[in-house]
């Protein structure tokens, strides 16, 4: 089973709150881009429109992977029209003031599937009437901790126990496994210089990570200021928002397994495994509707039931809610947001199976769905993909090209088995008994010996020479040579038949 194969596999779409748009001054766009981040396509609207990048408002960030369509405000600047291969820009109307994330009503998707197996169909129809019925929760997904599948770590952690270093280190040269050659070489050469800030401002000059060595320089213990003047804030942002998703997705984990009990399933995640429920009774739907689980951070009192679940949380991150709230860097400044714990899809539709074209034998279904903003899509993808039965195969499902290892009803971890192919010489009846290594005994001939040839040698040619070719150099059929030697032109070399 996979999703985003393709990148027409995966579309989404802003609904935006059409009641801001009227009169004003500024100008707001509907942007399509395909393979573009939200920062990307800002930075063409901002030259298209010749303002500054900083006067171009959006409500939400998109994804890079799909095909994703939002909307931008930008405030004074030429009117744009813009269409290339990535990217549609068209003016919808204006509005009196730049765009915030409350003016998105959310996002509608659709989802192509692929690969499916008749059983893999069997389990999306069953598992979708029942998120129908009972939702799910509402965790954060894979794409808010890339700073785990590119090897960097939760950098916060770091922050929180005093080891600025290694926090520097981590974000300017952690290596990635799905990082370009030039960018994991740019990463290495900056080990391999790390202490001697000279060669560093030197070697990263006009390059990322420059005004950080340039800092150590100066002072060479000065690690929370190469922080803050070499990483970007909307960066040091992003690592602290992974941080808090991480805590808010354990201890909204917590409280669904004390709701549920025992019956609960787990789904695969980056940032580990997450339970959720098959179908949700009336007493438990009521309790978690009425829990209160805000993001951690300053600025909203967390109610009995929330700090007791955070406390358990940050016991085995071995910190203090103390710790954590009195973190005071530029860029790391935790603030609470609200955050409900159940998710319910609106909308949520299957079409019917069709042949996949892109894998042999296989079937593809088109999900379509909306979600309100900061709900992701990828979770519905992976609670439909649930397994029914505990003695089932592990799913093989696959994000892109990142297999997901699927847990088990225990949350641990499982490898899902290889494909096995009936042609295969290990998966046939008649396979001889293999040895202690593993390798199949090799085969003793035992037919006749091969016949050694006893005839006449082989006659060697002692012939006159071949004659070389001393004529006029051929030319090409229509060709100025062949018109010069013959004095008319040939054939053309590929008649039409």
């Amino acid at each position: 089973m996979r999703i985003k194969r393709v990148q027409n596999d995966f579309r989404v779409f802003e609904i935006l709150d059409e009641s801001l748009l009227g009169k004003g001054s500024f100008q707001v766009y509907r942007a399509t881009k395909r393979g573009l981040t939200t920062p990307e396509a800002i930075a063409v609207l901002a030259r298209e429109a010749g303002v500054e990048p900083a006067a171009v408002s959006f409500a939400g960030l998109k994804d890079k992977d799909g095909i994703t369509g939002q909307f931008l405000a930008v405030e004074g600047g030429r009117k744009v029209d813009f269409k290339d291969h990535q990217l549609t820009l068209r003016t919808i109307g204006k509005s009196p003031r730049g765009l915030e994330t409350t003016d998105s009503d959310g996002n509608s998707f659709e989802i192509v599937v692929r690969d499916l197996t008749g059983d893999d169909m069997r389990r999306i129809r069953i598992n979708l009437a029942q998120v129908k019925a009972h939702g799910l929760p509402n965790y954060f997904d894979d794409q808010r901790f890339g700073c785990l599948r590119h090897g960097q770590g939760f950098i916060v952690k770091n922050l929180l126990k005093g080891k600025y270093e290694n926090a520097l280190k981590s974000l300017l040269a952690a290596p990635s496994p799905y990082g370009s050659d030039v960018i994991e070489g740019f990463k290495a050469g900056i080990q391999r210089r790390w202490g001697d800030w000279k060669a560093l401002a030197e070697f990263c000059r006009g390059r990322r990570g420059s005004s950080a060595f340039r800092r150590l320089v100066e002072d060479p213990t000065d690690f929370a200021g190469a922080l803050h003047v070499g990483v970007s804030s909307r960066e040091r942002t992003m690592h602290l928002f992974a941080y808090q998703s991480h805590l808010w997705n354990r201890a909204a984990g917590l409280a669904v397994k004390a709701a549920c009990g025992d019956d609960v399933w787990w789904l695969p995640g980056d940032a580990g495994s997450v339970p959720v429920w098959e179908e949700l009774g009336p007493e438990a739907r009521e309790k978690l509707a009425a829990l209160e689980i805000p993001i951690l951070g300053v600025g909203e009192a967390l109610g009995p039931e929330a700090s007791r679940l955070y406390d358990a949380v940050l016991r085995s991150e071995r910190i203090s809610q103390e710790e954590f709230l009195a973190l005071d860097l530029p860029g790391f400044r935790p603030k609470s947001e609200p955050r409900s714990l159940l998710m319910e899809p609106l909308y949520l539709r299957a079409a019917p199976a069709e042949r996949d074209e892109m894998h042999r034998n296989s079937q593809k279904m088109r999900l379509r769905f909306t979600l309100p903003r900061g709900h992701y899509a990828t979770l519905v993808c992976k609670r439909l993909a649930k397994p029914d039965d505990p003695e089932a195969p592990v799913p093989r499902f696959f994000v892109s090209r990142h297999l997901m290892p699927w847990p088990d009803k225990k949350g641990d971890i499982q490898r899902p088995p290889r494909k096995k192919y009936a042609s295969s010489y290990r998966d046939r009846d008649d396979s001889p008994p293999r040895s202690k290594d593993g390798r199949p005994p090799r085969r003793q001939f035992d037919g006749p010996p091969r016949r050694k040839f006893d005839g006449p040698p082989r006659r060697k040619f002692d012939g006159p020479p071949r004659r070389k070719f001393d004529g006029p150099p051929r030319g090409k059929p229509g060709g100025p040579k062949f018109k010069k030697s013959h004095g008319k032109p040939g054939p053309p070399r590929n008649p039409r038949r």
